[in-house]
């Protein structure tokens, strides 16, 4: 009969292997909370070697609570900027604003989940790690280790399935260190049981995992495959205007569904293989005045989780119906849209996509091209 050991005779071996292996991240030796809580909205939906790149630089411009609330939310953004997912910034203005307003910080998981942008795993996490308490963590590391040590047939995102994963989590961690607890864990997924090249051998947690230790199983085949959401296809075209060596760029609505609230070119969504001079009326009905798109345009390809964006850009020409563009930086009425004239040196400052740069270098656009007299 295959013995196993049981989850809490393996707290001490985790936390002793964390001690030993963990990497030297500097939001690990943080004991600040509000660093704590900039660090973990930085790195939803972002790696951590990225995060690593903005981190210090974000705390230096904000260092604490009071500093993020007196900014206003657009310096917040652009020293966001590269991280992606504008939105994660938003929210954590919100949320400085509503801790300062408390004057006090959450003291449970439940308190942290009140704050927006912040769910199960993030609230989970920085209760453990800024209140002690003892909430068990699952991203996606998580569910893999654990759907290994109990051999779980069951996809991982099934509500029955977070239970048991939940409830073995729980199990695992040690009450005087609940937030290296739930790191450890997430460390051993990146390290070590890692997706398909598991380091069983090296793993704390192998005298447990009934993956590891069933003869006739093999840890690879963990986590069970969920249903798989299909791709989706969006088709755009986006026009380059250029003034001198300023260009127009559009903000995008703050709740659209992808490039929610960055400066990016004026850009719309057309149906597969409609012509330029069919984009050049659909700018027109979006942004207001006149547009012409020279031809061929250049297709750049770009991936934001399911969706491929098939952009069509090409340099064009726009000139607005019944106003006056003045000088740099200057707004242009036009309805629902707002644009504005950019140099470069500021366009670095403002938050803005990698789409931005992969469409201009891919039209041939860059700091050092002449200007294009494009505009009014």
């Amino acid at each position: 009969m295959l013995q196993l050991v049981e989850p809490e005779a393996l707290r001490g071996p985790l936390l002793a292997w964390f001690d030993r292996c963990r990497g030297d991240l500097p939001w690990r030796r943080a004991e600040d909370p509000y660093e704590i809580l900039v660090a973990e909205i930085m790195l939803q939906q972002t790696r951590s070697e990225v995060v690593a790149t903005r981190y210090q630089g974000f705390l230096d411009r904000f260092p604490g609570v009071d500093a993020l609330v007196e900014a206003p939310v657009e310096a917040v953004e652009a020293a966001w900027s590269g991280l992606g997912y504008y939105r994660r910034a938003r929210n954590l203005h919100r949320a400085a604003r509503i801790l300062a307003g408390r004057g006090t910080l959450p003291a449970s998981a439940a308190e942290w989940a009140e704050l927006p942008g912040i769910g199960a795993y993030t609230s989970a996490l920085l209760a453990s790690r800024c209140c002690g308490e003892s909430s068990p963590v699952l991203d996606g590391n998580v569910e893999r280790v654990l759907s290994r040590f109990l051999a779980s047939t069951e996809p991982p995102r099934r509500a029955a399935a977070r239970r048991k994963l939940l409830g073995t989590a729980a199990r695992l961690l040690d009450a005087s260190r609940p937030g290296d607890s739930n790191q450890a864990l997430m460390e051993v997924g990146s390290l070590v049981c890692r997706r398909g090249k598991p380091d069983c051998g090296a793993c704390p947690l192998a005298p447990g995992c009934r993956a590891f230790r069933s003869p006739e199983l093999d840890p690879r085949d963990f986590p069970a495959p969920g249903p798989r959401r299909d791709r989706e296809v969006r088709h755009c075209f986006t026009a380059v205007v250029r003034r001198g060596d300023e260009l127009l760029l559009h903000r995008r609505p703050g709740d659209a569904d992808w490039l929610a609230g960055r400066w990016h070119l004026p850009t719309v969504e057309l149906a597969s293989g409609e012509e330029s001079i069919r984009a050049a009326e659909a700018l027109g009905r979006e942004f207001g005045g006149c547009w012409e798109c020279d031809e061929p345009a250049v297709l750049v390809r770009h991936a934001v989780t399911y969706r491929d964006f098939l952009v069509r850009a090409a340099v064009a020409r726009w000139r607005p119906v019944c106003t006056t563009v003045e000088s740099n930086g200057d707004r242009v009425p036009s309805g629902r849209s707002s644009l504005a004239w950019f140099g470069h040196g500021e366009i670095d400052g403002l938050p803005t996509s990698s789409l931005l740069r992969k469409t201009l270098d891919s039209v041939g656009v860059n700091r050092a091209d002449p200007p294009i007299h494009s505009g009014p």
